[in-house]
């Protein structure tokens, strides 16, 4: 169960800072006052073992938030002063566990949330509201800044390039190694995409570090299984995995894409967005 140590592993600094699993145990190591915390990790492990690997990071983010609420507020009451110039934002699932009313977090999409966060030189913290409150800006202004500033350092040295889907096609990939605000690109998908991108595009966000876009034509159906396939064996290697779900974006919105597999080896079974059955509909056919 490695991948759920590593799993973890990244949600610790934002939601414990100065926690840590331990080497050559299956616990965490949290400071409290007077010592140290040791928190075991076999429930989460076995809950883990019993869900299929996309559903292991919400559970290890319930985990940690879990776990947080049963220590003493000391721990994690103050993360101390945040300044303008670190923060950053950075677009995570919508399933993804947060505590709303602790971090200023926004939805944005209908499918994902937007947080603010502080990008330390060691780790990343979620903005809290009392550090927020202390920075003396209106929150709708600290997500602006957020935004401006991961666009400016974060967003403007991506690796972009185009890559061959099986059976035809091509995807884009937008990665940046290490860098855990590449999700946040998503705000801005028209800016990425190929051209003759009318009917918009099929995305995913397998980890924090890389986005998938595809640009949607007649063979959206088969580009969904491939492009979803792929976000499966991204997620399932990654240190940083976030989603392996596919969308449609267009307009400006994104809709799931359901890739359902056949069973005893049947065909895939592909359920588009009903909201977009009329672009369906006026998708170029091939001409055979």
């Amino acid at each position: 169960m490695g991948n759920v140590r590593a799993l973890v592993e990244d949600a610790l600094p934002a939601r414990l800072p100065g926690a840590r699993v331990a080497a050559d145990r299956d616990e965490i190591v949290v400071a409290v006052p007077g010592g140290r915390a040791r928190v075991s990790l076999v429930p989460l492990l076995r809950a883990c073992r019993d869900q299929p690997r996309q559903a292991w990071p919400e559970l290890v983010a319930d985990w940690v938030v879990a776990i947080r609420r049963e220590l003493p507020d000391s721990v994690s009451a103050d993360l101390g002063p945040a300044d303008l110039a670190q923060l950053r934002l950075r677009l995570t699932p919508a399933t993804a566990a947060t505590d709303a009313d602790d971090y200023l977090a926004v939805p944005y999409g209908g499918q994902f949330t937007a947080t603010v966060v502080v990008n330390r030189p060691d780790r990343l913290d979620l903005l809290t509201l009392a550090q927020a409150a202390r920075l003396g800006r209106e929150p709708a202004e600290l997500v602006r800044i957020a935004v401006r500033q991961t666009v400016e350092h974060e967003l403007t040295t991506l690796d972009v390039r185009d890559h061959e889907l099986p059976g035809g096609g091509s995807v884009r990939l937008l990665a940046a190694d290490g860098n855990p605000f590449v999700t946040t690109a998503l705000m801005s998908v028209g800016r990425f995409l190929p051209e003759g991108a009318e009917h918009g595009a099929l995305v995913a966000a397998p980890q924090y570090s890389a986005v998938l876009l595809h640009r949607v034509d007649h063979r959206v159906q088969d580009a969904a299984v491939a492009l979803h396939r792929l976000a499966a064996s991204m997620v399932k290697a990654a240190t940083d995995p976030c989603s392996e779900q596919v969308f449609w974006w267009h307009e400006g919105e994104f809709h799931p894409v359901r890739v359902v597999p056949g069973e005893a080896g049947g065909a895939v079974q592909v359920r588009l967005p009903e909201a977009l059955a009329p672009v369906v509909a006026r998708l170029d056919r091939p001409t055979g």
